[in-house]
């Protein structure tokens, strides 16, 4: 996988052992999602993000007015509406109460991810999805994942291997440098190490009440255009409201909160976002997962919406049925941030792995029944989204 790359942009420092990283990683993929349901007669469930709060049809489109400078790749044609999914999620590895534990005085805020998939983008894309042309934003509610690239994230997953899912343990030894005085770990390992521990202490920082009320962050670097790189975020249209995990929340308590929003009569929008550095700038920090550029130097930009029609459920209805047979059919779609057009390719260690990684966590989660998911989610993405209610913000 870490061959010389094909772009302006990444640096791998060391690509033999990035390759044999990556490898085992995504051997390791395979053998804790054997261990976590198959070796107990359980189905499958993502490698992560297993746990959704909601997954819903929206519209993609490009704004009107967007920059001449910005129409590139899936935002070159300004006014361009694409049909498109969203799924609301928990990153943990499993599905869990949304606080993590029941015990109040154990609970902490955890990760959370919207993944949009943008329907028949044409051109040229990097990985087709199920013999579809789609572009996949995967997002979390932080500007900057907590690992820094291919090396920290094996030694997580091995721990996470070793110790039967314990995450505890896993992020521990992540940690080791700065929490073990006699680690004898170096200056550089204490400084990748200190990165992730700044990112764990912003993840529980942010408590969420209600999944549609937040940004989300693309956390990586992307490819815009041939000798331009770029970020994303989306943003709740008006911003954030305020956030306060509610007294005594129940474990899904996330996915009572869209539910009740979905039902109502409001679109959802969400104002998306880009970030766009060109090559000869510095500091692009293209292979550190971590870094988050500043917005003060590098504002975002906005280049399009995206509308989630309401309401789309419920409660009591025949649409409620439908609301479960959407949700089931959209549990066997694949997300990966590799399902892109070739403007928008992902760069970085960390976007590197995830492209044989996810496909192992596809492959263990639909096995045999393989081709006959296909032609069930083919005719289930490509459903026409119906927007009679709904307003686009100016």
């Amino acid at each position: 996988m870490a061959k010389a790359p094909n772009n302006p942009f990444e640096k791998i420092a060391d690509p033999t052992g990035e390759a044999r990283e990556i490898r085992e990683l995504t051997k390791l993929t395979s053998k804790l999602l054997d261990k976590r349901y198959r070796q107990k007669n359980k189905k499958v469930l993502r490698g992560v993000h297993p746990k959704s709060h909601g997954c819903l049809r929206a519209v993609f489109e490009i704004r009107q007015d967007i920059p001449e400078a910005l129409r590139a790749g899936l935002f070159a044609t300004p006014g361009k509406r694409y049909r498109a999914w969203v799924r609301f999620s928990n990153a943990a590895i499993k599905v869990a109460h949304d606080l993590g534990t029941s015990d109040p005085q154990a609970q902490q805020n955890g990760s959370r991810g919207l993944a949009i998939k943008v329907l028949d983008v044409g051109g040229r894309v990097l990985l087709a999805d199920d013999g579809a042309k789609n572009q996949d934003f995967l997002m979390i509610n932080t500007p900057a994942f907590a690992f820094v690239d291919s090396k920290q994230y094996l030694l997580l997953n091995k721990v996470l291997e070793q110790t039967g899912d314990n995450e505890t343990a896993a992020v521990g030894a992540v940690l080791q440098p700065i929490l073990d005085p006699n680690s004898g770990a170096s200056a550089a390992e204490k400084q990748r190490a200190a990165k992730t521990a700044g990112v764990i202490q912003m993840i529980q920082a942010k408590p969420v009440e209600n999944p549609m009320e937040v940004a989300y962050f693309g956390a990586a670097p992307f490819l815009f255009g041939p000798d331009r790189v770029m970020r994303f975020a989306a943003v709740p249209w008006g911003g954030e409201g305020p956030q306060a995990v509610p007294p005594q929340a129940g474990p899904n308590y996330l996915r009572r909160a869209v539910r009740q929003r979905v039902r109502q009569r409001e679109d959802i929008c969400f104002d998306f976002r880009l970030q766009v550095r060109g090559k000869a700038e510095k500091n692009l920090q293209i292979e550190d997962a971590t870094a988050i550029w500043d917005e003060a130097k590098t504002p975002f930009v906005s280049v399009a919406r995206l509308i989630i029609p309401a309401p789309q459920d419920r409660a009591g209805s025949d649409q409620g049925k439908a609301s479960a047979r959407r949700e089931a059919q959209c549990e066997k779609m694949s997300f990966t941030p590799w399902h892109c057009l070739a403007e928008h390719q992902p760069l970085g260690s960390i976007n590197r792995l995830r492209k044989p990684v996810y496909e192992a966590s596809s492959d263990m989660r639909r096995g045999k029944k393989q081709a006959k998911d296909k032609a069930a989610i083919k005719k289930t993405i490509r459903k026409p989204v119906r927007l009679k209610r709904a307003r686009r913000p100016t």
